[in-house]
């Protein structure tokens, strides 16, 4: 075998690498001591995109977070724009509107009244009886009954182009045109009784109308209407009244005649005159009538008529009906100890109201000395139904020894059938029922009916012997009349009881 030797290499060969068994070991500390110095770097950087990863979630959720209250805050700003909106609506409904009938209220009726168009009407109604209802029987019945009569208004007014209550029992009506027939029946649909607390009431309705003529302003045709209003109170209630220029001047007096019945009552203008209530049966004098008069220094006598409904308007006869009976107790001591005649007085509804006039009459009573047997009361029978709980504080006076009398009897409700649940003891039958014929079925059905129920009867208005005659063949007890006397003043009150009982000695 032989063997080939290599020609040697031009180039320099290079010296043979050995690997130091040491250099792995170096290496190791090397890397480390490079990755050490990196290491900081590496953390500042993994810090930072940490850091924007974290920032990134943040924005994220605060993103969905600011999303959710966002939409929290619509759904809240939406409720509580539709819980304002609500609540503007309840303003504007309170601000316009009555809350117990839901009519419109004054402020309203006043907005609408701002173009006074001709041929534009308003009516004004106020309610008879309401307040004595509502004291009586309380604020709920009252607003149970403001609620029904409001629907009676709606059912007999349907063109009215607004209804409204102004407050207390006052309403209201308005026609942009001339109203129809329908305003002259709304009285007719108030009239039929109430359910109220188990309890059946009546109330009529006073009514004043006025259509623009020369009005300017909104205040002026309601002051109008008012006037119309209140003649119709005047004139006996339960009533319309129509305004004309003459109701100006019926204020302007009536105004006149308020102010002279304070300066009267204060400065002892009003006197008593009596007219006396006769037996048929002898002709003698039972009992005198108490009669007010008013004779102004310097003037002329002013008429009960004109003046006693003033006094009730303007609530003067509370006071004057108090003097009255004082009065009338205390001149009527001496006729009684004499004669023992009974003294009548007239008690106004206004005066029943009060709380204490039970208290009053037995005041006046002991202040004069007069024993409650010689004292009559006399009362309206209208007065007597409508005031059924004041009506009730009669109870104890009748137990006292106190009479009770219906005055004009018939021209009330004319139902023969209150009589029985009345408290009263003299039934004073109206003059109207003399005006024909006396002996009549009605008048001999009144008589009967009062001897069953054993009240004693006085006919009003007596003027001729055939009518007394005709009466005591009926079984009337008395009569009261210019037959008899005309009114006089207490000074002549005595001669006219020795008159009347010498005339009866000679006729007996």
């Amino acid at each position: 075998m032989h063997f080939v030797r290599r020609k040697p290499s031009p180039h320099p060969r290079r010296p043979e690498r050995r690997i130091d068994p040491g250099a792995p070991a170096g290496a190791v500390v090397v890397f480390g001591l490079a990755f050490a110095a990196m290491v900081p770097g590496v953390l500042r950087q993994s810090s930072s995109l940490f850091a924007a990863v974290v920032a990134l979630g943040a924005a994220a959720v605060a993103g969905v977070l600011v999303r959710r209250r966002s939409q929290r805050l619509a759904r809240t700003l939406a409720a509580s724009s539709a819980k304002r909106k609500g609540l503007e609506r309840a303003l504007r409904e309170r601000a316009t509107r009555d809350p117990v009938t839901g009519l419109a209220n004054r402020a309203l009726l006043t907005a609408s009244l701002g173009d006074l168009r001709p041929g534009l009407t308003v009516a004004l109604l106020d309610l008879d009886g309401f307040k004595e209802v509502n004291d009586a029987l309380g604020h709920d019945a009252g607003d149970a009954l403001l609620i029904e009569v409001a629907a009676r208004l709606r059912a007999a007014l349907p063109g009215a182009d607004l209804l409204a209550r102004l407050g207390d029992d006052e309403f209201a009506a308005v026609w942009r045109t001339p109203p129809g027939p329908p305003v002259d029946r709304v009285l007719e649909r108030l009239r039929p009784a109430y359910a109220v607390a188990g309890r059946q009431v009546h109330l009529t309705g006073s009514l004043g109308l006025v259509t623009t003529t020369d009005q300017r302003t909104s205040a002026e045709l309601l002051r109008d209407a008012d006037l119309a209003l209140d003649a119709a109170k005047l004139g006996g209630k339960d009533r319309i009244v129509r305004f004309d220029a003459g109701l100006r001047a019926a204020a302007d007096r009536h105004r006149e005649l308020a102010a002279g019945l304070r300066r009267a009552l204060r400065d002892g203008e009003l006197t008593l005159h009596y007219q006396p209530v006769v037996r048929l049966a002898d002709g003698r004098i039972t009992a005198v009538e108490a009669l007010l008069r008013w004779h102004p220094p310097g003037g002329e006598p002013i008429p009960p008529a004109a003046f006693i409904p003033v006094a009730e308007a303007t609530g003067l006869i509370v006071p004057i009906g108090r003097w009255v009976l004082r009065r009338a107790c205390a001149e009527a001591r001496e006729w009684h100890e004499r004669d023992g005649v009974a003294v009548t007085v007239n008690v106004a509804a206004h005066q029943l109201r009060e709380p204490d006039f039970a208290d009053d009459v037995r005041a006046a009573l002991a202040a004069a000395g007069l024993p409650p047997s010689a004292l009559v009361l006399e009362l309206t029978e209208s007065a007597l139904v409508r005031e059924a709980e004041a009506a009730a504080r009669l109870g104890p006076l009748r137990a006292d020894g106190v009479r009770i009398a219906i005055d004009d009897f018939g021209t009330g409700y004319s139902s023969l059938a209150y009589l029985a649940h009345l408290p009263v003891d003299v039934l004073k039958i109206d003059r109207a029922f003399l005006a024909t014929a006396v002996d009549t079925p009605l008048m001999r059905a009144i008589l009967q009916l009062a001897e069953g129920l054993s009240l004693q009867t006085v006919a009003e208005g007596v003027e001729t012997q055939a009518q007394a005659a005709a009466l005591r063949a009926l079984g009337c007890d008395g009569a009261q009349g210019y037959l008899f006397s005309r009114p006089v003043p207490a000074g002549a009150v005595p001669p006219l009881l020795r008159g009347l009982e010498l005339g009866a000695a000679r006729t007996g």
